[in-house]
């Protein structure tokens, strides 16, 4: 049932006519009082207009409504500052919701809170309503857990960079005993024709992470897609070694060198002679990032593993752990039948004026190219943890950072055996058997450790 809403004419004039009710008037005052009432039936019974705005996510958000004898009849929306695929996409339905709602007692949509809740500001605000006070929200923890120090303890860290051109990004992983690493993992990502190539998880769901996707292109893992992309090597630059083998002989090579070690071979061009059965050009990049992954390593909670390093086989897995409006990466160390470490990440598509995109959005002509709008980037949460967070705060009044919601699971499921860590992945309650983890979505990043663990 639509409410009705009075305009201040309208009830002004409805006061002065009650007033006036229970008193006998001259007959020339009847006749005045009558044609005054006429005239404001008339003016009421044409339509007005009322505009208001409030601040939205990504500035002002401003609505006309059209309103004809106390009812909406029509309603503009304006956000041009919204995310496009997210509070933008949901201006047509927030304008159904208020003409049916007669007003601001909309019930929003879910995912663009923050646009949700600025329409029916701006809504109120144009009636001439009270606008409501936003939640207090407790703040978002404003600083990551204390680490606690392990003795000669082995350390995992991952670093999102660029080290092969302008085409794609690199995801590195590394793992450091001091500063010597003692494995690491290598993967890229790339645009590619969306019929050639195993797209990433969620790449063609086209209402969400897909729709940040120029039209025919996916973006793949080049490991997911070594049969295609060495396929392409081969053809166009006469490669006689796979891709994902040239991978394998770098962080082989990079097993027992120091960090600074590695630093030293960035742009070295002669690297590749270096890392026997690795041609690759940019071959001193890759050792070079595995060195920063090194260092963002040594950041990190530590684990002590007494056995041989020989046993460890680092891996990493890609998932849809988080919905559909991004993908997720687990990499995982294990020992065979262990897990000892793991770090998880998502990527997902935000503004660029608010994220730091993965390394090369910023290049139109290659990488950027693959972008459905220059201005909407992929980006990881990890590296962005103080926006997503703050975002966590305000759309869902979290308290627990996202990447100290990805250390709580980590720290826990490090040290578990590999068949307690897919045991918990099945149980629907995972997040409260973790501590420090808030995530609804717990059990599926338990799980894609599990996966990359197998």
């Amino acid at each position: 049932m639509k409410k009705q809403y009075l305009t201040a004419a309208a009830a002004l004039a409805a006061l002065a006519i009650t007033a006036c009710g229970s008193q006998s008037a001259p007959e020339s005052t009847t006749a005045a009082a009558t044609t005054a009432a006429a005239t404001t039936e008339a003016a009421t019974s044409e339509a007005e207009t009322l505009t208001g705005e409030a601040d939205g996510f990504g500035g002002k958000v401003t609505v006309e409504l059209t309103v004809k004898e106390g009812t909406i009849t029509d309603a503009v929306i304006t956000g041009d500052g919204e995310t496009p695929t997210v509070g933008g996409a949901a201006l047509d339905t927030l304008k159904e919701q208020v003409i049916a709602a007669n007003g601001p007692d909309i019930d929003g949509v879910s995912g663009a809170t923050v646009t949700s809740t600025a329409v029916k500001n701006a809504v109120s605000a144009a009636m001439g309503l009270e606008v409501a006070e936003p939640e207090t929200k407790a703040p978002a923890v404003s600083a990551p857990a204390e680490i606690v120090p392990v003795e000669g303890g082995i350390q995992m860290g991952q670093v999102i960079t660029a080290a092969h051109g302008n085409k794609c990004f690199s995801q590195v992983t590394a793992v450091v005993k001091d500063d010597v690493v003692i494995a690491a993992y290598i993967d890229e990502y790339q645009f590619g024709a969306a019929d050639s190539v195993t797209g990433v998880p969620n790449g063609d769901d086209k209402d969400n992470f897909g729709a940040g996707f120029a039209e025919g292109q996916m973006l793949f893992s080049k490991r997911v897609n070594a049969d295609y992309y060495s396929k392409n090597m081969a053809e166009k630059a006469g490669s006689t070694v796979r891709l994902n083998d040239n991978y394998d002989e770098i962080q082989k090579f990079a097993v027992g060198k120091t960090l600074d070690e590695l630093a030293a071979y960035k742009g070295d061009a002669t690297a590749v002679d270096a890392v026997s059965g690795a041609t690759l050009a940019d071959t001193g990049n890759y050792l070079a990032a595995i060195g920063e992954a090194g260092k963002i390593a040594q950041k990190t909670q530590a684990v002590e593993f007494n056995g041989s390093s020989e046993d460890l086989k680092l891996n990493m897995a890609i998932g849809a752990a988080h919905g559909n409006k991004c993908f997720s990466t687990a990499a995982v160390l294990t020992d065979g039948k262990n897990v000892i470490l793991s770090w998880i990440d998502d990527f997902q598509f935000g503004a660029s004026a608010d994220v730091e995109g993965v390394p090369n959005s910023d290049d139109a002509d290659n990488f950027g190219a693959g972008y459905a709008d220059p201005a909407n980037v992929l980006f990881s949460k990890r590296v962005n943890a103080d926006y997503y967070s703050d975002l966590m705060n305000k759309k869902a009044n979290a308290t627990v950072r996202i990447d100290e919601n990805y250390n709580a699971i980590q720290n826990h499921v490090n040290g578990m055996s590999i068949s307690d860590v897919k045991a918990l992945s099945e149980q629907a309650d995972a997040v409260d058997a973790v501590s420090g983890a808030t995530l609804a979505d717990t059990a599926g990043y338990v799980g894609l450790i599990a996966e990359a663990a197998k």
